[in-house]
């Protein structure tokens, strides 16, 4: 990132008693990006710093309806603030007037962070390092700025160590962290604990759940929410029931053993799933806390022994990937579309087992279209559903879309699941340069029907061991 410090220099060549006049001197004290606006949230102060010599006076233009600016010679510092109303985005026009009379102006582009829940935005999560920091939660806005942590920015306080899922629901946001103010070395943090519940319009905290409110849960990972009083939460032991309301924890009847894996929430329903050889999804609902399991067909081409991970798709069918061995890396990987009402499923090989990671997302889907990765290269399967073609059908339609260590050197590694956004299909990757060197990391953008040898977006060096991506516009 560019750091504006600009000099304005104003020459004169008139004399007054053969003195010439000094020119004026300006520069920011404050750092300006030149590629970012200035973030400024509701009804909060910013303060941009400048110095100023042999200068008449420095003045700015109005703004639009909802922001207030006042500059402060004295102290040699512009005030800027906003309402939560005002219009997302102003420019804010300085003039600087020199001794000699003569103006010149600059513009500083500013942006009220007064809404998060555009369909356009989106959220990366990050976990953060377990010994030594909280998780933080990166947006990207529909014009492509990227806030680093924008729920710190917006209630100067922080998310738990190690954030691991995030849920939206009827206008709010449910985040999770895996060690909420406590890690297991007994570190403790200063943070807003292990369960945070957040506005998704305007991302300010409404509540906040510690290690204590939680208490019993051991390393809870993923989140669902159906209703205000029916939050569901994966751990090590299976899946708990948790009523924000009276605070009380309910285990899951039939959840033991619940995969780290983000659950699939569609039709009022929660799903997850259950590996092995018998593998099965199972279904939660408000109606009991027990879960209903949902048998795969046996009559498959390409047997289910494990299974990598599920998405809904846009039908309210549901994508399956699945192994014919127990054993990772060994055996057939195949991606099958399955009818919930009559047990149905379609399914198409592919030619890599992607890797989970610790975010338990293996693939992502726009349409029919499945997107993977082995390591960082990424893949597409274009899912034909027709009934008389083979399993072994998929891996001829397999397509290979873009080596990123091939597109920078510092693409080491892949960083937990991809993501491709509900309305646009971009595919949104995370990479890192390696574990020791995780702050060197990219996050990368495409749009894989215009292009993929180059990606639409590509940013750099934002994340802190990102959990995942997520949609405002997604499924709820």
């Amino acid at each position: 990132m560019l750091l504006v410090a600009v000099a304005l220099v104003m020459g004169s060549c008139s004399k007054e008693k053969d003195e010439p006049i000094p020119a004026p001197k300006f520069e920011w004290t404050t750092d300006i990006a030149t590629d970012m606006p200035v973030f400024v949230v509701p009804d909060t102060k910013v303060e941009i710093g400048y110095a100023a010599e042999y200068v008449q006076s420095v003045t700015t233009g109005s703004l639009p309806n909802g922001w207030n600016v006042k500059v402060n010679e004295g102290t040699q510092k512009i005030e800027i603030s906003a309402t939560a109303d005002a219009e997302t985005k102003a420019t804010l026009e300085v003039t600087i007037t020199g001794n000699d009379g003569k103006p010149l102006s600059q513009h500083v582009e500013l942006y009220c962070l007064n809404t998060f829940d555009d369909p356009a935005g989106v959220f990366v999560l990050n976990e953060g390092n377990m010994t030594t920091e909280n998780g933080s939660l990166t947006w990207i806005s529909p014009e492509g700025y990227v806030l680093d942590d924008a729920y710190k920015t917006v209630n100067g306080s922080e998310l738990g160590n190690v954030a691991q899922d995030m849920a939206i629901y009827d206008g709010q946001i449910y985040i999770i962290s895996q060690n909420g103010n406590k890690n297991p070395n007994g570190t403790t943090f200063e943070n807003d604990g292990m369960l945070v519940i957040a506005d998704a319009h305007t991302l300010k905290r409404t509540a906040a759940f510690t290690n204590d409110d939680l208490q019993g849960l051991d390393w809870p990972t993923h989140i669902a929410v159906l209703d205000a009083q029916h939050l569901y939460i994966r751990d090590n032991a299976g899946i708990y029931r948790f009523d924000p309301t009276t605070k009380t924890l309910t285990f899951i009847t039939g959840s033991d053993g619940a995969p780290k894996s983000r659950f699939v929430t569609m039709g009022g329903k929660a799903y997850t799933f259950k590996s092995g050889y018998s593998s099965k999804l199972l279904e939660i609902s408000t109606e009991s806390d027990a879960v209903t399991s949902i048998s795969f067909p046996y009559s498959i081409p390409c047997m289910i022994n494990r299974v990598l991970g599920i998405q809904g798709a846009d039908d309210g069918r549901m994508w399956v990937m699945t192994s014919t061995s127990t054993t990772v890396g060994s055996g057939q990987t195949a991606i099958g579309k399955f009818n919930l009402s009559d047990r149905s499923m379609i399914q198409r090989r592919i030619g890599v087992e992607p890797g989970v990671g610790s975010s338990g997302e293996a693939f992502a889907a726009y349409g029919n279209n499945l997107y993977y990765a082995d390591g960082v290269t990424v893949y597409c399967l274009p899912f034909d559903e027709s009934e008389d073609l083979k399993a072994d059908s998929g891996l001829e339609a397999e397509q290979w879309m873009v080596d990123l260590s091939a597109l920078d050197k510092n693409a080491g590694l892949r960083y937990n699941g991809l993501g491709v956004h509900p309305t646009s299909g971009r595919v949104y990757i995370n990479t890192i340069k390696s574990y020791a060197l995780f702050g060197q990391n990219q996050i990368w953008g495409f749009d894989f029907a215009t292009s993929t040898k180059a990606p639409a977006v590509k940013y750099e060096n934002y994340t802190n061991f990102p959990a995942g991506f997520y949609f405002p516009a997604g499924r709820q």
